[in-house]
């Protein structure tokens, strides 16, 4: 039995991990996270800057390698135009995700970061860390 369709936003921290090592937060990115969960990922053009960022100044990446890890993130991705700008979080930086999370009608937001985890929810979206999102679905 397939679970319903979960819409769920990463934090710029689970695009990072995906692309660091191998972990849960790539089986997530690639698809392949539970055969009892249905998910579709959504981001926005500024978590995805937030990404490069890192990757470029805090990691090293190179070029080349940038291009291909937020191309690969892009195909499967759905990419949202958030419209509602919020002061919640914080870390003023944290905000665009849970902007990307209204504008998505996510139903959870995977974070690794504290200020985002320590508001549990938002206007409805959870907020877990993506090692417990297994925990959500029990086979029946």
């Amino acid at each position: 039995m397939q679970s319903p369709r979960l819409r769920i936003v990463p934090d710029t921290g689970f695009y990072i991990a995906a692309a660091l090592k191998d972990g849960y937060a790539r089986t997530y990115l690639v698809g392949k996270g539970s055969k009892y969960l249905s998910y579709q990922l959504f981001s926005s053009e500024s978590i995805l800057l937030e990404v490069q960022e890192k990757f470029e100044n805090k990691f090293g990446f190179d070029r080349p390698t940038i291009v291909a890890a937020l191309s690969d993130i892009r195909k499967v991705v759905k990419i949202v135009y958030p419209t509602k700008v919020v002061n919640i979080v914080r870390d003023s930086d944290d905000n665009k995700i849970l902007e990307c999370a209204l504008e998505a009608r996510a139903d959870v937001v995977l974070s690794f970061d504290k200020d985002l985890l320590d508001l549990k929810e938002y206007s409805g979206i959870k907020i877990v860390h993506p090692s417990s999102l297994k925990y959500w679905f029990i086979e029946s």
